[in-house]
């Protein structure tokens, strides 16, 4: 099989290559590199326990934030592809990322919660070009973050953030509107074969999981020396920028993260081993559901 290469950092436009333009297979560039305009925490939307003209309110609404407990997403029990693309937005995020000379972009899934915090999945290469400066939520909502830490054995790495809440007074659903963590179901994803119906939800530099393309398994664990790990090909037209996409199943279940890929093929680290990282990271790891 052709060789496949991980990229170099330092280059601002198109795919990183760590290899020559001919090699069959490499891995996206955290995005396009493009000047992002840069943002002060406040103009980002971050709140503190300062950040109020009334203290009073703004205590409240940093307790509220504080204590903020994220659904699971409720996944479909048949396959309706359609209706699962419309749901999982909620789970994805696009990350900007300093890098020393430029600023690039990337995807991420919202893959669990800590104390009232949510946690970022994303590719562990998108993270190694430099601080996160910001994360945009599928309806525009754009908040800083943190990089909790990047896994030794995948490409895998984390973000937290704090969710803002919904201010007191409101009368819209807050439980419908906030991000929901990515629903893992092992049964659907032990039984994924090449007649699965999959998609990938990417984002592009001026959106978030604004660009779902189709997807079908071509091989669910092949070792790869250059990852040093299992990966999953999929037969997927992904683009720069799709670095830390989600791919979920026709029920909305979360299948796993984008490597990056080329010429139609696309390399995934599978649910589990995100899962692994998260233990190796952070010291969690998320339940699947046997059914559902």
């Amino acid at each position: 099989m052709p060789h496949i290469v991980h990229p170099l950092a330092g280059r601002k436009k198109g795919w990183l290559l760590a290899g020559a333009a001919a090699a069959f297979f490499m891995l996206f560039a955290a995005g396009c590199g493009r000047q992002l305009p840069n943002q002060s925490v406040e103009e980002q939307g971050g709140l503190t326990e300062n950040d109020s003209e009334n203290p009073g309110q703004s205590q409240e609404r940093f307790f509220r934030k504080q204590t903020q407990s994220f659904p699971v997403l409720e996944v479909l029990d048949g396959e309706q592809l359609q209706e699962a693309k419309r749901m999982t937005v909620r789970c994805c995020v696009r990350l900007d990322v300093a890098g020393e000379d430029a600023e690039y972009y990337g995807s991420g899934v919202v893959w669990d919660q800590r104390d009232g915090r949510l946690i970022i999945a994303t590719a562990g290469h998108l993270l190694r070009k430099g601080e996160v400066l910001r994360i945009v939520f599928y309806d525009g909502m754009e908040m800083p973050g943190r990089t909790i830490g990047i896994s030794s054995s995948l490409d895998v790495g984390f973000v937290e953030a704090e969710w803002p809440g919904t201010p007191a007074g409101t009368d819209r659903d807050a439980d419908a509107e906030m991000p929901a963590l990515v629903g893992l179901h092992q049964r659907r994803f032990d039984t994924m074969d090449a007649y699965s119906p999959l998609f990938v939800v990417a984002s592009t530099p001026d959106g978030c999981a604004d660009l779902i393309l189709d997807a079908s398994l071509q091989e669910k664990a092949w070792y790869r020396e250059e990852f040093g790990s299992n990966v999953m090909i999929l037969s997927s037209g992904a683009q720069e920028g799709a670095s830390g996409a989600g791919v979920f199943d026709g029920c909305g279940s979360f299948i796993g993260l984008v490597l990056g890929g080329a010429q139609g093929q696309t390399a995934v680290l599978s649910m589990e081993q995100v899962n692994q990282a998260g233990a190796e990271i952070y010291g969690s790891i998320r339940e699947t559901e046997d059914y559902g």
